[in-house]
């Protein structure tokens, strides 16, 4: 019986985490920087920074984050320049306390 209700406990609890991770949203913001490059298994990819406007506490301000674009987002990613508007759906993802944003489909 114990050996069962750790396996169940173990199940609830993989699926939780890869449902919290599989978050998506529509992203718009100012893009403030991009960047292309090769990743060291020679895969083409784009990263986007993006000015995000942010209210905490009625304070008013502004953080810029990355948003990266990887296969078949990288081309089209590129093509964006600095002083652009982003609208994409993007997952978001939270790394040792920072948030970052992979592109799923640019919009517009």
């Amino acid at each position: 019986m114990k050996k069962i209700f750790g396996i169940i406990l173990m199940v609830v609890m993989l699926l939780s985490v890869s449902i919290a991770f599989g978050a998506e949203e529509i992203v718009t913001g100012e893009i403030t920087e991009v960047v292309m490059a090769v990743d060291k298994n020679g895969n083409d990819y784009t990263r986007l920074i993006v000015k995000f406007d942010r209210t905490l506490e009625g304070t008013d301000y502004s953080v810029d984050l990355p948003v990266m674009a990887f296969g078949t987002m990288a081309g089209p990613a590129a093509q964006k320049s600095a002083g652009d508007t982003l609208k994409a759906i993007c997952q978001k993802r939270i790394f040792n306390e920072r948030e970052s944003y992979t592109i799923v489909s640019l919009l517009e």
